[in-house]
C-alpha cells in the first residue's frame, strides 16, 4: 500500500511522529507498547519452547541450538515458527494492539508472512551483521516490515537491535559472496558505502516493539551480559504486497489475514531484486548463515 494511503487515515496507537519516524528513518522503537498480561502470556510460552528443547542434541527445523546446547543447560538461538509451535503466539498477532500498529504502518489490511523466535543468550548471544530482509524474502512492494518484541527489558549492553537510518530508501545490497554463496549479511565490498557513523540502536523495557521496514539495514551486537534477551519476531505485510519467492521459514498461517481482507490486486513497484537460494530444502537461522556454519 502506498505511503500517501496509509498516512491519510488517522493512527489507531502510533503517535504522528513516530509514523513519521517510521516513514523517514525505515524504523521506529515505541516504548512498553505490550502490556504485562500479553509479557506474562508469551514468557510462558518461550518457556514451554525451552523445554521442549532440551530433548534436542542438534539444529533442526524448528530449533536452531547454540554449540554448546544441553539439556542441563539449553542455550537456543532461534525457534522457527513459533505460531505453529504454540496458540499464544498467534493469539498475540490476531488478538492484541500489535495489529492495531500494523495498520498504522501498513494499511487496514495486514497478513502474515513469517515468525522466529530470537534469543541472545547470557553471556555470549551470537551478533547479527549488517543485513537486509529484502532479499531473504522479495515482495511485489515495500510495505513489508518486521516488528520485534522486547519480551525482557533491553539496553545497550544486551545486544539491541540497530539500523542504519534511511537506509530503506538506499541500494539493497548483494548478500551472496562473489563465488555465489549466501551468507545472509552485507559484502566487504559494500560494507565501506554504510554510514555506520549514523548508527541509531533501538532499546527499551519490557513490552518495547521495534519496526524496521525490510529494506532498511540492520543487525546486533552480541549479548554480554548474563541477563538474556529473547526478541520475539514477526514479519507482516499489507495484503496487496506479494511474496516473489518461496518461504523461508513455512508455517500454516502463511499469507493469512490479521486485519481487514484479501487483497484483490497486487502492487507492484519498480526495482530490481536480488533472489534469494530455493528455500525448500530448508533454513535454519541467519546465525547459521552469518557465521558460515552452511558453506
Amino acid at each position: 500500500m502506498r505511503k500517501e494511503d496509509i498516512m491519510s487515515r488517522p493512527a489507531k496507537v502510533l503517535s504522528q511522529a513516530q509514523r513519521d519516524e517510521y516513514f523517514n528513518d525505515g524504523a521506529v522503537v515505541v516504548p512498553a507498547l505490550i502490556g504485562t498480561e500479553w509479557l506474562a502470556k508469551l514468557r510462558a510460552a518461550i518457556d514451554r519452547q525451552i523445554e521442549l528443547s532440551r530433548a534436542e542434541t542438534k539444529s533442526g527445523s524448528i530449533f536452531d541450538l547454540e554449540r554448546d546446547h544441553t539439556a542441563e543447560e539449553p542455550r537456543l538461538r532461534r525457534v522457527s515458527s513459533p505460531c505453529d509451535q504454540d496458540e499464544v503466539f498467534w493469539q498475540f498477532l490476531t488478538d492484541s494492539k500489535i495489529g492495531d500498529a500494523f495498520e498504522d504502518l501498513l494499511g487496514p489490511n495486514v497478513k502474515f508472512y513469517q515468525s522466529k523466535l530470537n534469543f541472545k543468550w547470557a553471556k555470549g548471544g551470537a551478533e547479527v551483521k549488517w543485513h537486509q530482509d529484502a532479499p531473504f524474502f522479495p515482495h511485489t512492494n515495500t510495505s513489508v516490515l518486521t516488528c520485534g518484541l522486547y519480551l525482557n527489558d533491553c539496553d545497550m549492553d544486551q545486544g539491541p537491535l540497530a539500523i542504519l537510518p534511511g537506509s530503506h530508501k538506499g541500494p539493497i545490497y548483494d548478500h551472496y559472496t562473489e563465488d555465489g554463496h549466501w551468507t545472509g549479511d552485507i559484502q566487504d565490498k559494500d560494507l565501506g558505502k554504510l554510514d555506520v557513523d549514523n548508527v541509531r540502536y533501538l532499546h527499551g523495557p519490557a513490552g518495547s516493539v521495534t519496526f524496521h521496514n525490510y529494506r532498511t539495514v540492520h543487525g546486533s551486537k552480541p549479548n554480554l551480559t548474563g541477563r538474556g534477551r529473547p526478541l520475539l519476531l514477526n514479519v507482516v505485510s499489507a495484503a496487496d504486497s506479494l511474496p516473489y519467492t518461496s518461504q523461508p521459514l513455512p508455517s500454516r498461517y502463511e499469507q493469512a489475514i490479521i486485519r481487514g481482507q484479501q487483497a484483490r490486486w497486487a502492487h507492484h513497484e519498480d526495482g530490481d531484486y536480488i533472489v534469494p537460494p530455493d528455500w525448500s530444502g530448508g533454513y535454519t537461522s541467519i546465525f547459521a548463515t552469518q557465521q558460515r556454519e552452511q558453506m
